[in-house]
């Protein structure tokens, strides 16, 4: 552990002062997809291994050097790890990448996802107060509430005083293997989950990960906001971009979070029904056609056989 503290003591002064510069964290479950992210982004190789890994990028953004530094945390260090990164230097410079696998238990992924912002929020909070002394830390909150102030959803937005760039990944995955409602609300919940806590959210493979790429480049050099919000399509949009008239909430309960899960759990519920149904119906449809073919035609066989006889003797008696 000396040497993971070492690099997080010397990494500012690694980095020179001309340049911009921006610490990415990224969190979240295991197998999630955070190693990969991070290798199509820096196109370096990333081994996967427990606790933190630590990755440097020199690259140009809209015509700036930048050195972004990512911090992956594996899914089993998440609780220990999450603000080791934080300090008074970092602080202005940083972003939280959260990332969910859109591929596993989509009935799941609005619980996930609000349980662990809420979590990235409150440790983050208390990392900065033993941080930065109180004037500091309440300038950073004015700051904060000036620009949600100019929101026309202000009184729905809570505060987040580090960002958090929700990314869902294996964003193929989810296309294939979900059908096009199920997507659209649970793309719906989360557009108001990143919405309502003033996060990005943006979506991703290892085929198309260029929207990713853009959404972090905004965290360290904002320029202008990127508003993508088909939900059958893959979906980027920055902080504070969104509006709730715009994201269709369920159409009744108090807590749309609630509503979203009820809708996107039936939904499921009725397409894995429905799929199980043409797949009874399929096999009873071979199996009759098999059965059809060997004994229902010996019965019709000796049926019009019986027929036949039956015919002949009548003629005979006629006769």
């Amino acid at each position: 552990m000396n040497s993971l503290f070492t690099i997080l003591k010397d990494i500012q002064i690694n980095v020179p002062q001309s340049q911009l510069q921006h610490t990415f964290v990224l969190c979240g479950q295991t197998q999630s997809g955070k190693s990969s992210i991070v290798s199509k982004l820096t196109s370096q190789q990333i081994q996967e291994q427990a606790g933190l890994i630590y990755t440097q990028q020199k690259t140009n953004i809209i015509g700036y050097q930048a050195v972004l530094q990512y911090f992956e945390i594996s899914g089993q260090a998440f609780k220990q790890l999450l603000t080791l990164p934080l300090n008074k230097q970092s602080y202005q410079q940083y972003s939280y990448i959260l990332v969910i696998d859109l591929s596993d238990n989509p009935h799941e992924i609005l619980n996930i996802c609000n349980s662990e912002i809420r979590y990235i929020k409150e440790e983050t909070e208390k990392k900065l107060q033993q941080s930065i002394d109180v004037d500091t830390f309440k300038q950073l909150e004015l700051n904060i509430y000036d620009k949600i102030m100019t929101h026309h959803d202000k009184n729905r937005i809570v505060p987040l005083y580090v960002p958090i760039i929700i990314l869902g990944w294996k964003y193929d995955l989810f296309t294939k293997n979900l059908d096009q409602e199920s997507r659209k609300w649970i793309t719906r919940g989360l557009r108001y989950l990143a919405h309502t806590n003033n996060c990005s959210l943006v979506f991703g493979s290892n085929q198309e990960y260029q929207l990713v790429r853009q959404t972090l480049q905004y965290h360290v050099k904002p320029s202008a906001s990127i508003y993508q919000y088909d939900h059958l399509k893959q979906l980027c949009i920055t902080q504070l971009s969104d509006l709730i008239e715009n994201i269709n909430l369920p159409p009744s309960g108090s807590n749309p979070l609630d509503g979203f899960n009820k809708i996107i759990k039936d939904q499921i519920v009725a397409v894995a029904t429905n799929q199980k149904k043409k797949k009874q119906s399929k096999i009873a449809d071979e199996d009759w056609n098999s059965y059809k073919e060997d004994k229902i035609d010996r019965l019709i066989k000796q049926f019009e056989f019986q027929q036949k006889q039956n015919k002949n003797q009548e003629e005979q008696v006629l006769i």
